[in-house]
């Protein structure tokens, strides 16, 4: 195969001959309320004890500093580290989106990474939103090619496929030459990792999955620039990323490349309306739908999940552990607490996930009457669509079922846009007034004017300033 036709060298001619005015309005629309989305979620991760553990070590280390803003905070770091604890404050509370077909968690990457590395080199508002796009594009289409065999091999697909769009980001902002890009791609194969071990304690490495890609991608571009190569067949060789991370039998490297410019994976990405791992969503508007039709949990006998083996394996096994969560993330990947939550109190929120919410009697006896299945493959939608599949058996003996065929948030079942906002506020009510979410949410809206970049990194300033 010439190089040419190598899948590293379609995506890097596309990624850096893509304009501004190339991409269809709608989806730059989308990207801006991507942004919008995980700048909330951000401020409002820069809450969290994990983020601030994560600035606290990131600042320690000789070099990092810098004049790169780091959210919720009068704090500033060098680019690359800025990536990277933002990256951590965008994830953190599992509240991210997810383009589902490809289960990777994009756009905490992908902001981070953009706005850091944009305002160092004196980007504009519109190169930023390329940059996003473009990263997306690429990232999306790697996990799809994987046929979500990241995931059974043990590996995080937001950081494996995650670390191949930051790259395709980071490198169209330096502009990089297509040859540069194709070795940039290359290159960043080797810093595709991020193992799923971390559901064995509930520990925070998951957030660094983001941060590591947004920060490894910001190297590896100026490597590359200054002319340092990867591998040309990192998708199709023999230990290619899909033979060494994946399935070979469930791959599919054409896939990396296909349909670039006429199919915008940007438009396919999921934003929550729960923060919670998303393979849990689908079952949880389940229980939120039975509570409201009536459904007494005093009545329930047993709950009986029926749910793909992929996000079974995050959220149900071994189910055991699962009844009663060590902590807030752990509660998150359970899908027994989480239905609980959906049954008991109609909603899953932040709040459902504090100190003494997590040990509340109510919620953890209804998580222990919970069972569940695998699906039979082929038959849920899944990675598409989370769908949702509850069996709940009562007392009389009467036995209820409920499905929820598309998840809330899914592209199919959008949040409405007043949803969106609305999420906005709730995560940045502790850090700002209203009038100044919005300001901030119109400076995203209006990142491609003139002086758009300048707007917004002023907004967010501000946030970490009152």
């Amino acid at each position: 195969m010439t190089q040419s036709a190598t899948h590293s060298a379609v995506l890097a001619s596309f990624v850096t001959a893509l304009e501004y005015d190339a991409i269809p309005a709608s989806t730059i629309t989308r990207a801006k309320q991507l942004i919008t989305d995980t700048l909330g979620v951000g401020l409002s991760g820069s809450l969290h004890p994990n983020f601030k553990i994560a600035l606290a070590g990131v600042q320690a280390i000789p070099g990092s500093a810098g004049e790169r803003p780091v959210l919720g905070s009068t704090a500033t770091l060098a680019a690359p580290y800025a990536a990277l604890v933002n990256g951590v404050a965008c994830h953190v509370l599992d509240f991210d989106d997810t383009h589902t077909a490809s289960i990777v968690h994009g756009s905490a990457i992908l902001t981070p990474l953009v706005l850091a590395l944009g305002e160092e080199i004196g980007a504009s508002g519109r190169d930023i939103l390329t940059a996003f796009v473009a990263g997306w594009e690429v990232a999306a289409r790697v996990g799809i090619a994987s046929g979500n065999s990241f995931h059974n091999r043990g590996f995080h697909s937001t950081a494996i496929a995650g670390v191949f769009g930051a790259t395709a980001a980071a490198g169209k902002l330096l502009g990089l030459t297509p040859e540069q890009m194709q070795h940039a791609l290359g290159l960043c194969g080797s810093q595709a990792a991020g193992v799923t071990e971390f559901l064995v304690n509930s520990s925070s490495s998951k957030g660094y999955h983001v941060g590591w890609a947004a920060q490894n991608a910001i190297i590896t571009t100026h490597l590359a620039r200054a002319g340092a190569t990867g591998p040309e067949t990192i998708f199709e060789g023999r230990k290619s990323v899909f033979n060494t991370h994946g399935l070979p039998d469930l791959s599919d490297p054409a896939l990396v490349s296909a349909d670039l410019g006429s199919r915008w994976e940007t438009e396919n990405v999921s934003i929550k309306p729960y923060p919670c791992c998303h393979f849990a969503h689908g079952a949880v508007d389940c229980a939120i739908e039975l509570r409201a039709d009536g459904i007494k949990p005093a009545d329930i006998v047993n709950i009986h999940a029926i749910i793909d083996e992929v996000a079974a394996g995050f959220v149900c096994d071994p189910i055991e552990s699962k009844y009663a969560p060590a902590n807030a993330y752990g509660a998150k990947f359970s899908l027994p607490y989480l239905v609980a939550c959906g049954l008991i109190d109609g909603k899953v929120e932040q709040a459902s996930f504090t100190a003494d919410q997590i040990q509340r009697p109510d919620l953890l006896g209804l998580a222990r009457k919970t069972t569940y299945e695998n699906a039979e493959k082929g038959t849920t939608g899944f990675p598409k669509y989370f769908p949702g599949h509850l069996r709940i058996t009562l007392t009389d003996g009467q036995v209820i079922e409920k499905r929820v065929a598309i998840n809330r948030g899914n592209p199919d079942a959008p949040l409405t846009s007043e949803e969106v906002a609305q999420k906005f506020k709730s995560c940045t009510a502790e850090l700002m007034p209203e009038a100044s979410a919005d300001a901030l949410v119109s400076a995203v809206m209006s990142l491609d004017s003139d002086n758009g970049l300048a707007d917004l990194q002023r907004e967010l300033a501000s946030v970490s300033t009152r």
